[in-house]
């Protein structure tokens, strides 16, 4: 009974020499970093994939459209040149009355 008294008495005296811990002095700091770090925009890898993506199809669009303009400027040709040139020839205009 004296052993589990002499235990209560040194459990309660280590209770009662507790500190409390001090802070890291640059804890502020630390703080107000990783704040900043959080409001700074990041961009991903992902970000850039869309963006290359993106200028992809917009390089396409312009070449495709390049070659339709320069085809254009060389189809002067009448109905009958260009069945001709198919090598296909009609006697009679089904198309028109």
């Amino acid at each position: 009974m004296k052993n589990i008294e002499e235990e209560i008495a040194k459990t309660l005296e280590s209770i009662e020499k507790i500190q409390p811990v001090a802070s890291n002095p640059f804890l502020y700091t630390k703080i107000k970093h990783r704040m900043n770090e959080l409001s700074r925009p990041t961009i991903s890898w992902m970000t850039y994939a869309k963006l290359a993506i993106c200028m992809l199809i917009i390089g396409f669009n312009i070449v495709t459209l390049g070659k339709i303009y320069l085809n254009n400027q060389h189809s002067d040709m009448s109905k009958e040149e260009f069945g001709a040139y198919l090598g296909i020839t009609t006697t009679q205009n089904l198309y028109e009355p």
